[in-house]
């Protein structure tokens, strides 16, 4: 994935000047900069790309931000993904329409604030964090059928802990059907134990 920051050496190097004078024009307001939590300091490649001349400014570009837990337990974790999520909206110059947190599994198909999202008409990019803060199946279909382009800023694979919160929720709508609400709950509390001592 190509990175959307670079390093104040990374620009200086690229715009052929001295480091000290893309730290002065980020002092002094000139120049955008992402700070993160540990104190450092980057530019957003989408300002290098605007002084290089590679690509135009993506400042027209509407963005949705999508985040997503399995549970209510994770609300810090929600609010964790939302703030990076914003940041990179920033660092890439899209301009922020609408921000959605929503609570719920993967893989359930009945998320009222996803539904209203694939409703609207009036942005360009849906940003998520990962794969499966969409949805945990069929990401292609989704890819293939929205009017807009579907951004994952992380690749990689997400949470055993979230993988495992998907299963408890297969498992417990499959024993739900197979023996009715309440024994469908022991089935599926059996299930977990037994999945537990596995590990």
């Amino acid at each position: 994935m190509e990175p959307y920051r670079y390093k104040i050496s990374q620009v200086a190097k690229l715009l052929s000047v001295t480091p000290l004078t893309i730290r002065r024009g980020i002092y002094a307001g000139r120049i955008p900069s992402i700070k993160t939590d540990t104190g450092r300091v980057f530019v957003p490649k989408y300002w290098v790309d605007q002084q290089t001349g590679t690509q135009p400014s993506p400042t027209n570009t509407r963005c949705v931000i999508y985040a997503r837990e399995s549970s209510s337990e994770n609300k810090a974790a929600l609010e964790s993904q939302t703030e990076g999520l914003k940041k990179y909206a920033t660092a890439k110059g899209y301009q922020i329409t609408n921000i959605v947190q929503e609570i719920g599994s993967g893989i359930n198909d009945e998320r009222k604030k996803l539904h209203n999202i694939l409703k609207m008409k009036d942005f360009d990019v849906l940003l998520i964090e990962h794969k499966d803060r969409l949805t945990r199946f069929g990401f292609k279909w989704f890819e293939t059928l929205c009017p807009f382009k579907i951004e994952v800023v992380n690749l990689t694979e997400n949470k055993t802990h979230d993988l495992m919160e998907d299963l408890v929720a297969i498992i417990t709508s499959f024993c739900a059907r197979l023996y009715g609400q309440r024994r469908g709950r022991d089935k599926t509390q059996k299930a977990i134990e037994a999945l537990k001592n596995h590990d």
